[in-house]
């Protein structure tokens, strides 16, 4: 594994861009795939092998947590587009939408008053997303302490309306919501990428998951972050074991996960260094999935598995704890000041 740093400064003036250029693409066009490669990834990716509830077992195992912890409320067609249109004004305000307020006290309220709401609060999963974008009951409190928190965080998340409509385009009879206890450690600034190449699975690429920020460890000493490296690729290399281990040779959904690759996000606490599937991903410069610190076209090769070595990015935003000692071989192609801070 190569570790480097990528100049914040060129993440921040990236980021002026909407969408960002050289960082975090997504949705390529037909266009722009590699001539070489064009008869194989041509196609959007099906993001169905990467569901939330195909994976949860393997989350909550990662975790340390019971099956049981696990609640899952299941709203019909009829309540999903309930939701739907609740949220059609509630996004653009925050607020309850009156007109539709008795309607999903009614008939949503009542799903969520059987959940079980631990002391830490709860964490809310849609099949592909989680409502992040939504607002909080109490501003500031991202955890859910009761049905209304969860109404509020679900009606007004653009990320949650437009997962409930492409289930109900697709036909899903019912729109899943899993709860799980809520960790206040888990945050975006924690969470690692890693990306795998398709048909063989194996991993090509990690980049720190809030990309548009200096690293985590940014302002520890060298040691430390060469402890902190060391431990997350360990951590990773453990999880993407158990992936491949609980891949079905006989599942149809399984074995077209490895040849479209996979991508999925991993949270490290250096509390006690220990590392969890966040979740898995849909792969390829043609999806959704963000590169992060890297660039679907610019970086295909790295991101594709055609490099003989795993490179994981980072942002340097301080340079107090930074010795430049080379270039990677693929910062070249988006213009990026890397800097190597060690190999393992």
């Amino acid at each position: 594994m190569h570790l480097t740093q990528t100049n914040y400064e060129e993440v921040e003036s990236d980021c002026q861009n909407v969408p960002p250029t050289k960082f975090n693409t997504c949705f390529h066009t037909v266009e722009e795939i590699p001539a070489h490669e064009s008869t194989n990834h041509l196609s959007r990716p099906s993001e169905a092998p990467y569901s939330f509830e195909r994976w949860l077992p393997l989350v909550l195992k990662t975790r340390n947590l019971d099956a049981k912890v696990a609640q899952i409320v299941k709203l019909r067609r009829a309540e999903a587009k309930l939701v739907v249109a609740a949220s059609g004004t509630s996004i653009i305000t925050g607020e309850h939408n009156r007109a539709y307020q008795e309607d999903i006290q009614e008939e949503i309220i009542p799903h969520l008053s059987s959940l079980d709401f631990p002391a830490e609060g709860l964490f809310m999963r849609l099949d592909r997303c989680s409502p992040k974008d939504g607002r909080q009951a109490v501003p500031g409190r991202l955890s859910l302490h009761s049905p209304t928190d969860i109404i509020i965080g679900l009606i007004t998340s653009q990320r949650a309306r437009n997962e409930i409509l492409k289930s109900l385009e697709g036909g899903s009879p019912t729109v899943d919501l899993t709860f799980l206890p809520f960790n206040k450690r888990m945050g975006s600034e924690r969470e690692y990428r890693v990306y795998c190449a398709p048909e063989t699975g194996a991993v090509s690429a990690v980049s720190q998951y809030c990309w548009h920020k200096p690293w985590h460890f940014d302002c520890e000493e060298h040691e430390n972050q060469t402890r902190a490296g060391d431990q997350i690729w360990e951590g990773i290399q453990t999880i993407h074991k158990s992936i491949l281990h609980d891949l079905d040779p006989d599942d149809r959904l399984d074995q077209l996960l490895l040849k479209q690759g996979l991508s999925f996000d991993v949270f490290y606490d250096e509390t006690d260094e220990t590392s969890q599937l966040v979740e898995l991903n849909v792969f390829g410069a043609r999806s959704g999935c963000g590169s992060c610190l890297f660039h679907w076209i610019n970086d295909w090769d790295q991101l594709y598995g055609h490099c003989e070595r795993v490179e994981f990015r980072v942002s340097r935003g301080n340079k107090k704890h930074t010795s430049v000692s080379g270039v990677t071989d693929q910062g070249a192609d988006t213009a990026t000041i890397a800097t190597v801070l060690m190999e393992l």
